[in-house]
């Protein structure tokens, strides 16, 4: 049933280029609906706050002063009827968790996203408020990855999943979904186990890949530690990746994948693009002994302890997070 109820939308964004556009394109694409565009998220914090007729607001996650995370957060204290809608110009695991999760976001959408795409999804969700549906998690809120994602506590019970991750389900005979809601892999990776339930005197580690091959079908697995729920329990993203879908990493998804600084994710890119140690050092501009160093710290932080372990991990967990 369509929504007939007055629908004011607010964009937020410190790209003034962008929101000019959208005040070309909005009444054009939404002739009934209104908007409000603020660059300065402070501003906007205000104004949304004051205005109870703002209906949605679609944030830009990377703002100067205030972030768009922050920024829902304090919309959400105050306007807990607010549909947020969040954009990001790279992908960030632990950013999208904590925005629908905590926060209530109900959408995450890679920038840029076309505006009527963003329009659809609001009235999309206040036709869903109005027929009074039962909410539900937004199992979509990951659809911005190429990657199959799947978040799921420590006896793998699952509590989101993407587009993506249930395509790699269904075509894959190496994992599927239990009868208990749960991921259910065949053949069990070895350590898996150990990582989700480490012993009581090890610090647990952050995260860790995994290998699965049957016959002559192959899955690559990426998890990762999240912070914990707020009912205090164990929560992990798992990354389901065909491994013949290889492409060179990006930079900035070493660094939000594998929390390494952008000096050990230059030197990590160079590796994967085939060039030895001292070529890659050369090509980043530091000495074969700086080099050694980080790729040592590399190997910590992705939970690998030699170079071809290393670029299979990075190679089968990252196809394009931005294709």
């Amino acid at each position: 049933m369509p929504v007939n109820l007055p629908t004011r939308i607010a964009f937020v964004d410190d790209d003034a280029n962008l929101l000019s556009s959208h005040r070309r394109n909005f009444g054009r694409l939404k002739p009934d609906w209104d908007a409000a565009y603020f660059t300065d998220p402070h501003v906007a914090l205000e104004a949304i706050t004051a205005q109870s007729d703002i209906t949605a607001a679609v944030l830009d996650i990377h703002m100067p002063g205030m972030s768009g995370l922050e920024l829902a957060s304090a919309l959400r204290g105050v306007r807990p009827d607010l549909i947020l809608i969040m954009l990001t110009g790279y992908a960030d695991l632990q950013s999208a968790l904590t925005a629908v999760n905590e926060i209530g976001v109900y959408r995450f959408y890679p920038k840029p996203t076309n505006l009527q795409t963003i329009i659809d999804g609001i009235e999309n969700e206040l036709n869903r408020r109005y027929e009074q549906h039962e909410d539900s998690l937004p199992t979509a809120f990951l659809d911005l990855f190429q990657l199959g994602v799947v978040a799921v506590d420590d006896a793998l019970t699952i509590s989101h999943m993407n587009a993506q991750a249930a395509e790699v389900m269904r075509t894959s005979s190496l994992v599927r979904i239990g009868t208990q809601n749960n991921l259910v892999f065949t053949p069990m990776p070895d350590g898996l186990d150990h990582f989700l339930h480490p012993p009581t005197n090890l610090a647990p580690r952050r995260q860790q890949s995994f290998s699965l091959e049957h016959d002559e079908e192959k899955l690559s697995l990426f998890v990762r530690r999240m912070d914990k729920r707020s009912d205090g329990l164990a929560s992990f993203m798992v990354i389901l990746v065909d491994p013949q879908k290889q492409c060179p990493p990006a930079i900035d998804d070493l660094m939000d994948l594998f929390g390494l600084t952008r000096s050990e994710a230059k030197l990590t890119q160079k590796l994967a693009e085939g060039l030895s140690l001292d070529q890659a050092a050369e090509t980043v501009g530091i000495s074969s002994s700086s080099a050694r160093t980080y790729l040592k710290t590399i190997f910590s932080k992705i939970g690998v302890n030699r170079q071809p372990q290393l670029m299979k991990t990075v190679l089968s967990t990252i196809p394009s997070l931005r294709s």
